[in-house]
């Protein structure tokens, strides 16, 4: 068996929300652990091809990856598009701002095995200020010690150039694209969708629906300082991502 079902992310944005979901129904396996990373640059949680493959040994309709790397990492998705052509994908969005502080106080609050945070800036101002320099160094991924576009806070939040890369590959009509507001403001309607998608029963994705799971505990705090710089990164993003998915998008969380 092998995977048929992509969680691309994006990261803090309610996948863990989604694979929750998805893991409780009848015609869905989830691997676990939830985000395996098999095919990322320089970040696996799992290695093995034998172990990768093994998740997902299952008589279900949909075997799922929850990997949200494979959306930043720019080498996944020819990989998928090669070995597993007939895949589908789910995309979770949220507003770039928010996710972008998100994912920073995420690297904030988890630490390395030395005790210190994966982020060293203490400022999120300094944390946006170092990205460029980080993202041009060759020598950053190996040395970070982390999935190195956790530290990329703007430029990991750059969903239509990541949505373009699997457009390019796979028909439109294997995307799910749905937003953090989307799961929050209506979870019913949200979760009926996503079934549809997958054409399962909506009942279970419903009853899982209004369960929110590692939901950030201060998702709003920046500065007029760093949301001016993120406003200028962003500009004209979230129309551009929507210009890619045919519709309008909920980005009010």
């Amino acid at each position: 068996m092998t995977p048929n079902l992509f969680l691309l992310g994006a990261g803090k944005s309610g996948t863990t929300s989604v694979w929750s979901m998805l893991a409780d129904h009848p015609d869905v396996h989830m691997s676990r652990p939830k985000e395996p990373s098999f095919f990322c640059s320089h970040f696996q949680v799992v290695k093995n091809p034998v172990t990768y493959f093994g998740l997902f040994d299952s008589p279900r309709r949909w075997r799922g990856d929850a990997s949200h790397v494979y959306m930043t990492n720019p080498e996944t998705a020819p990989i998928l598009r090669d070995l597993f052509p007939e895949a589908r994908f789910v995309l979770t969005l949220r507003a770039p701002k928010a996710r972008a502080h998100a994912l920073y106080r995420h690297m904030r609050r988890f630490t390395s095995g030395k005790g210190t945070p994966h982020e060293p800036h203490e400022r999120f101002a300094a944390a946006l200020a170092a990205e460029e320099a980080r993202f041009a160094d060759p020598e950053f991924p190996a040395r970070c010690g982390q999935y190195a576009w956790n530290f990329f806070y703007c430029r990991s939040c750059f969903y239509d150039e990541q949505l373009a890369r699997y457009l390019a590959l796979f028909p439109r009509d294997r995307f799910h694209v749905q937003t953090l507001a989307d799961l929050s403001h209506r979870p019913a309607e949200t979760a009926t969708a996503l079934a549809d998608f997958l054409q399962i029963d909506p009942g279970p994705l419903i009853a899982a629906a209004t369960q929110v799971r590692n939901a950030d505990p201060n998702p709003y705090g920046w500065t007029a300082e760093e949301d001016a710089w993120m406003e200028a990164r962003f500009a004209g993003l979230t129309a551009r991502t929507e210009a890619l998915v045919g519709r309008a998008l909920d980005w009010s969380l």
